[in-house]
């Protein structure tokens, strides 16, 4: 009976999403009172946890299932703004029941219990988040990122474990070193999204779930084989997809290294030459013919992927020139230490060509406009490009 009233209550959900709710909401925010907007919001929430409750079910699940409907609709954002407060205090108080609950003994009284579940807990989320996200056609790089960055316990296996608690459903003896791991998993998180990168390269290079690294070298060297005094493009994003069209109206040889398959399937439908990838690998730059590369083009948008490799490439060729696009000049010091290297910040771009328009919009002469944008651009040049 119990499964049976979840499923109604996930069925009355779906309905209430799509034809109740939105047009509550929606008609709510056409009165523009901010008051009757977060009192509407709450009310669904309550009334969520009520009906949950007579059926049998958790209040708390009827919360959960009110919290989902309420994101699917068009004011999202609206709410969560307006619910911050509320949902800043019943965080607190959240975490202070479940301190409450907590034997931390079980440490000392099963330390190995404790461990046996943490160990099987990080990993095997990590691992099924991988799959997740390779099921989405992600990189196996960019998956294993995600999956490690999410590998601890979250607030809603928290929850699930404090409602196993109240309920009896599992011995204390069982539960408590799994609340215990539990938590520990969480403290663990700054640790998780710290070393992922380093982390996730490794199982990649490994082969761990992924493609094996021989096989994307060889799909590289193949394409590069024909190549000389070309410029490696590494990263097929909106940035390196632009550049590569502009060296083909130029008729100048080139290649695109991307790890991500749906960029690297959008960029070859566009004409671009992209193969994929791992560029940070050595011996997938080698492949790309970093030997007979005329420039490297990097068009990562963290500084930190961009500065591993810059270094890569250079402790290659240390004579080879390397341009790095990046938002913001400050955020890559590190970048300006290393010889050869060249930075361009990619708002000056965005920010000349609006300058451009609006002097043009503006009736001055085209020739005026060139000469101070040009201008512009050298005194930014000059600067190093830190302040606009």
């Amino acid at each position: 009976l119990e499964v049976l009233a979840v499923l109604v209550l996930f069925a009355a959900a779906a309905v209430a999403s799509r034809r109740l709710l939105h047009g509550l909401l929606g008609w709510v925010a056409r009165q523009g009172h901010e008051e009757s907007f977060v009192l509407v919001s709450l009310c669904v929430v309550v009334a969520a946890a009520a009906a949950a409750h007579a059926v049998g079910v958790s209040a708390a699940l009827g919360a959960f299932l009110a919290g989902m409907v309420l994101g699917e609709s068009d004011f999202r954002h609206h709410m969560e703004s307006h619910l911050k407060p509320f949902r800043d205090v019943l965080s607190g108080l959240f975490f202070v029941t479940i301190g409450l609950q907590l034997d931390t003994a079980q440490i000392v009284a099963a330390p190995l219990a404790v461990l046996g579940w943490l160990l099987a807990l990080v990993p095997l989320k990590m691992g099924l988040n991988f799959l997740a996200l390779r099921a989405t056609r992600l990189s196996a790089l960019d998956a294993w990122r995600a999956g490690i960055v999410l590998g601890h316990g979250g607030e809603f296996a928290l929850l699930l474990l404090g409602m196993v608690m109240q309920q009896h459903l599992i011995a204390a003896t069982m539960v408590q070193p799994m609340l215990v791991a539990l938590v520990l998993s969480m403290g663990l998180a700054p640790l998780l999204i710290r070393h992922h990168d380093r982390w996730a390269r490794a199982f990649s290079r490994s082969g761990a779930l992924g493609q094996p690294p021989q096989a994307e070298e060889g799909e590289v060297a193949e394409r590069a084989r024909s190549l000389r005094d070309h410029v490696i493009i590494c990263g097929a994003d909106d940035v390196g997809l632009l550049l590569s069209r502009t060296l083909r109206l130029a008729g100048i040889p080139h290649l695109l290294l991307e790890s991500d398959r749906q960029r690297v399937e959008a960029g070859r439908a566009m004409g671009a030459p992209v193969s994929y990838g791992d560029a940070s690998r050595l011996d997938t730059l080698a492949a790309a013919g970093l030997a007979h590369a005329r420039l490297v083009v990097l068009t990562f948008a963290r500084p930190q992927t961009a500065l591993r490799i810059a270094q890569a490439v250079l402790d290659r060729r240390l004579s080879l020139s390397v341009v790095v696009a990046t938002e913001r000049v400050t955020d890559a010091q590190l970048l300006r230490n290393l010889p050869n290297v060249r930075l361009y910040p990619l708002y000056l771009a965005a920010g000349l060509g609006l300058a451009e328009q609006v002097l043009l919009m503006l009736g001055i002469n085209a020739d005026q406009v060139d000469h101070r944008i040009e201008e512009l651009r050298q005194a930014l040049s000059q600067s190093g490009g830190d302040r606009p």
